[in-house]
């Protein structure tokens, strides 16, 4: 008999990150933003990287859905995604930033929530009405399924009363 613990060993990561560099080409000199980083999500798993201002955190993030911008880019590494639906495994890095696969992959299967809070949301809509439209963009889900999607998710991530939230800008 086994345990689920040991079952999600055997099983495959959802995204397995090995030795993700990323630099940056200026004028200056090379920035070595990232630089070897490896790094596994398990599913029904919560991975936090911590670290200092500056310290690459957000490139990693960046990097991982090849949102990378000149005079950056992705050096080295590998973002492997398998996925929990079909068992297939693929190397996103092997997609150009602007194909549909990565625009899939970015709106369908993971998204990214940017720290700079004037660039986050829009003030002049909901946020209901914000989530909403990405889950729409990229799934099947008529707006009542994706509102219902957005409070299940607001909950999940330790919102109070999702729902209200859903109203507020």
């Amino acid at each position: 008999v086994s345990t689920d613990q040991e079952n999600q060993v055997m099983e495959p990561p959802l995204l397995s990150v090995k030795d993700l560099t990323t630099h940056f080409f200026t004028s200056e000199g090379i920035v070595k933003a990232v630089e070897g980083a490896s790094f596994q999500i398990r599913a029904g798993r919560t991975l936090g990287i911590v670290g200092e201002s500056g310290c690459g955190k957000s490139v990693a993030a960046k990097s991982i859905l090849q949102l990378i911008e000149r005079p950056g880019r992705i050096v080295g590494g590998e973002v492997i995604y398998t996925s929990s639906q079909s068992g297939s495994s693929e190397n996103l890095l092997n997609f150009t930033s602007t194909s549909e696969r990565m625009r899939r992959f970015r709106g369908g299967v993971v998204s990214m929530i940017f720290q700079e809070p004037m660039t986050s949301f829009s003030p002049v809509h909901t946020i209901g009405n914000q989530i909403t439209e990405a889950i729409t963009l990229h799934s099947d889900l008529n707006k009542t399924e994706s509102s219902e999607l957005a409070v299940d998710w607001l909950r999940k991530v330790g919102i109070p009363n999702p729902e209200q939230s859903m109203n507020e800008y």
